[in-house]
Parts: structure tokens; C-alpha cells; sequence
């Protein structure tokens, strides 16, 4: 990739929400819970979100806005009442112990206190059919990690026994389609992006029931960095070029920058069409998870 060095892999730009996991990132020390830490920490965020904003380059505006489909949360049936309550007993598991199936996190001796358990409810879930199957999945956004590594996004289903199947896994900062494809933005911007995040693209796969990454895309902004920027690909005149892996093990760093339309091309293969789906999400409450099998 024919890109100048840039110095800091971290850049104090774009939305708030993502400026706050870069800054929890900087400062890895051990998140202390609660409320009040939570709302200084948003404050700080708030305050460098308009500092910034006076001379970040926007973002692209690469296609026009997808429509948006929200997924209802539906009663308790006879067909989702054994997967509700299996996933109901994962959650309490959460709650309880700072504990995800497999042992997959680290519950930094958590001891269930009514200010760990206050803390918890950072953390979402939503019980709905986002892959479009016809069963009902468990999408978790767990953010209550000690380092932002281990934040984690995960969807589970249910196998033909009925037993717990974990069908992806990935940094909490998705974009859902109804077509089964998942945006999941990068934890970090990796320096020559400007205005536009990072991120992997994965679509559904019924025959295995799991999600396929199918490529990521970084880019390169014109205004953020303007030195040796490849104005030549840039034949859309956009003043954003961007890198388009198929493969991120083999070609990061290998590939060189394609235009616009070139992106676009490889995008709509697999969004054309799509809507934006808004997920049923609620906190992770006590009250919440019993909703999931309390009848009417």
C-alpha cells in the first residue's frame, strides 16, 4: 500500500461514540464502575467531540441513505420458548457473574454488588431473527469489559438440539441489514481514513447458520492527509480513495488504493437492496431477561 507514515494510529475524530472507545484505548487502565465515572467520561468526550469538529474532513457521502426496518420484539410462543429460555439463562449468567458462555471473557472479580450490577446495564441485548432464518437469535453488545479489547459483539442461535451456538463475534460497533449482512466497524481508525471508519463486512451463511467475512475496506481522505495522496485513482474527483481487501491476512498493507466507483461496485454485490434493521435492544436488567419468557 503506497501510503505516508502517519505517527499516531488514533485519530481524535468522528462520532462520539467511537471517539470514546479510542479514548478508552489510550487509557487502559482498569475501567472503574458505576454511574458517575461513566457520565465524566461522556462529558470529556462531548467536550473533545467540538473541539474537533472545527477542522475534521466529513465524511463521504458514497451512496444514498438505505432505508431502515425496525425488527418487533414478539410474545413468547410455544416455538421460542425453549431458545427464550436458554438464552434467558445466559444472560442472568452475564448479569450474575460478569460471565459469557465458554468463558470467553474475563469477569475481573466481579461479585454481583448493586453498583457492579447498575454498571451492567451499559451492556444490550435483543432477542429477534436477525439473520432472516425464521428463529429467533441472542445479539448481545457487551461493553462493560476492563480494556476495550474486550469489548465484544456476539449473536447466538440455537443448533437442532437445541443447544447454545455462538454464530458471530466481533467489536461492538455494528450496522445490521435485513438481508442478513453485517457492517462491524474497526476498533481503531487506522490513520488515513479522515471522516470514514474502518470496517469488515460479513453476510450470513445458512448451510453452516454462520456469518462470512466477505471483505473490509480502510481509505485514504484528501484533506486529512494531502501528501502523496493518489490523486490519479481519484478519478471520481471525491477526494477519498479507498482500499478494498478481499483477504486482510494475506493483502493489508499489499493492495493499492481504487476509486470510488470501484468500492461502490464491490459494496452493492452484496447490499443492493438491503434496508438498515433497528434491533429490539434493551439493557441487561433482571427485569429485562424475564421479559424474554414471561407469557403475554
Amino acid at each position: 500500500m503506497n501510503a505516508p507514515k502517519t505517527y499516531f494510529s488514533t485519530e481524535l475524530h468522528t462520532n462520539q461514540q467511537a471517539l470514546r472507545c479510542r479514548l478508552d484505548d489510550l487509557f487502559t487502565a482498569p475501567r472503574r464502575r458505576g454511574v458517575f465515572p461513566l457520565v465524566c467520561a461522556l462529558l470529556l468526550v462531548s467536550m473533545l467531540g467540538s473541539l474537533v469538529a472545527c477542522n475534521t474532513p466529513s465524511a463521504p457521502t458514497v451512496s444514498a441513505p438505505l432505508p431502515t426496518v425496525s425488527l418487533p420484539d414478539l410474545p413468547v410462543t410455544e416455538e421460542n420458548r425453549d431458545a427464550r429460555t436458554l438464552y434467558a439463562q445466559v444472560l442472568t449468567t452475564l448479569l450474575d457473574e460478569n460471565l459469557l458462555p465458554g468463558e470467553i471473557n474475563d469477569p475481573a472479580g466481579y461479585t454481583g454488588t448493586v453498583a457492579e450490577r447498575e454498571a451492567m446495564t451499559e451492556n444490550q441485548f435483543a432477542v429477534c431473527d436477525v439473520d432472516g432464518d425464521g428463529r429467533e437469535e441472542l445479539v448481545i453488545q457487551y461493553i462493560t469489559a476492563n480494556m476495550v479489547a474486550g469489548m465484544q459483539a456476539l449473536i447466538y442461535d440455537t443448533d437442532e438440539n437445541g443447544r447454545l451456538h455462538l454464530q458471530f463475534s466481533e467489536f461492538p460497533n455494528l450496522t445490521f441489514y435485513d438481508n442478513g449482512a453485517i457492517q462491524a466497524g474497526w476498533s481503531h481508525n487506522q490513520g488515513l481514513a479522515g471522516g470514514f471508519w474502518p470496517y469488515t463486512l460479513y453476510v450470513y451463511d445458512p448451510e453452516s447458520d454462520l456469518y462470512r467475512d466477505v471483505g473490509s475496506v480502510d481509505a485514504w481522505s484528501r484533506d486529512y492527509q494531502p501528501q502523496n495522496y493518489p490523486a490519479d485513482t481519484d478519478t471520481s474527483g471525491t477526494g477519498f480513495v479507498y482500499y478494498v481487501y478481499r483477504d486482510m491476512g494475506t493483502e493489508y498493507g499489499l493492495l493499492s488504493p481504487v476509486d470510488e466507483s470501484e468500492y461502490l461496485q464491490w459494496r452493492e454485490e452484496y447490499l443492493a437492496g438491503a434496508a438498515e434493521l433497528e434491533l429490539p435492544w434493551q439493557s441487561l436488567t433482571a427485569e429485562h431477561i424475564q421479559t424474554l419468557t414471561a407469557a403475554g
